[in-house]
């Protein structure tokens, strides 16, 4: 009979070097060190421009509820000086003061049906113009 002898080559596995390894060990490492210390800065960065971003918006906020009182108490003393005229010229201070209240009443309708126009939208774009601005845009308005 014939018989047919096979002869197997062991096969060889590729075992690590260990020098390799100590190699690319401190390559692997300082990568690592600098991925992390990468995002580790760009987490610190993205809170500044947070905290950026809600000092403008509260600065916004504020300067615009300083400038309504200023209003607010210049549109009183006015009121006041129209309520004395008009009570002069209508020889009655009650008509004079109710003459500017009809005003402020004509007003405050007009201002009701326009609210969504006139106030929210204002407002809304210049917290969201706040909000979007970049860095070049402050130094360009300044």
């Amino acid at each position: 009979m014939l018989s047919l002898t096979v002869i197997s080559k062991p096969i060889l596995m590729s075992q690590p070097n260990p020098e390799a390894m100590k190699e690319k060990s401190p390559v692997i490492s300082e990568l690592r060190q600098l991925i992390t210390e990468y995002f580790d800065a760009r987490l610190k960065l993205l809170k500044l421009e947070t905290f950026e971003k809600i000092a403008k918006v509260t600065a916004v906020l504020f300067s615009s509820l300083v400038m309504a009182l200023l209003a607010f108490f210049l549109l009183f003393f006015l009121s006041m000086s129209a309520g004395f005229y008009l009570g002069k010229i209508f020889d009655s201070m009650a008509l004079g003061f109710l003459a500017v209240t009809g005003l402020y009443l004509i007003l405050f309708v007009l201002v009701m049906l326009m609210k969504k126009d006139l106030l929210e939208e204002f407002l809304i774009e210049r917290i969201i113009g706040e909000l979007t601005k970049e860095e070049g845009d402050d130094e360009q308005a300044g």
